[in-house]
């Protein structure tokens, strides 16, 4: 089950809302390919059937966006061989950065501040 996320800047008030972690319809492999971005669906392909028995695991994860200054949930595939892929930026289709282990010690994409602050509003499966 996911999270939904409110993110917001405590400096300048830039808000944003992210569905976090992953849900049911994510169990199977084609939900998977269609959350990444269709330039990167080849990749994500070959990367899932690489192994015989489908070992790997999917979620959304938190991160900012330097490109377009946003913070966005990128989707990311972890295989059996432990090999990430993390897909792009869903607004503006660039790379973004590694998602942080804690957003909150990220600076805000708006004015690089760190000052983020995240708050559970609900769950989405």
């Amino acid at each position: 089950m996911g999270e939904i996320r409110n993110v917001q800047c405590s400096a300048c008030g830039a808000t944003w809302r992210c569905l976090e972690g992953s849900g049911l319809l994510y169990g199977k492999k084609e939900s998977i390919i269609e959350a990444f971005l269709e330039s990167e669906r080849a990749v994500v392909t070959a990367q899932i059937e690489k192994s015989e028995i489908p070992a790997y695991g999917f979620d959304f994860r938190l991160t900012v966006c330097n490109h377009c200054h946003n913070v966005v949930a990128v989707p990311v595939l972890v295989t059996g061989e432990d090999e990430t892929y993390e897909g792009h930026c869903p607004l503006c289709g660039k790379k973004t950065a590694s998602p942080p282990e804690d957003l909150e010690k990220e600076p805000c994409p708006v004015c690089k501040i760190k000052a983020l602050k995240t708050e559970i509003e609900g769950h989405w499966d």
